[in-house]
């Protein structure tokens, strides 16, 4: 399979289409948020930051705290 990826150039050929779709398609929605102004990361922080207690948490601590202290009120930036 391995030797495949590698040498067939049909297989390269349709890897590369796909990597410059997806590459196009991710800087023009992370452009479209950037310049748009409709993007808002206050509620996935909350959501974040509200993991981080628990018996399993899934967000570190000292993650949740700089979440909470430096990006939640810089949200915007962000």
């Amino acid at each position: 399979m391995f030797e495949l990826l590698r040498r067939n150039t049909i297989v390269a050929g349709v890897l590369a289409i796909i990597r410059i779709y997806l590459g196009y398609a991710w800087i023009t929605g992370g452009w479209g948020k950037i310049t748009g102004g409709e993007f808002d990361a206050t509620g996935f922080l909350h959501g974040a930051i509200g993991k981080a207690t628990g018996e399993h948490p899934a967000v570190q601590g000292w993650w949740a705290a700089f979440l909470e202290t430096v990006a939640l009120p810089n949200a915007g930036l962000f």
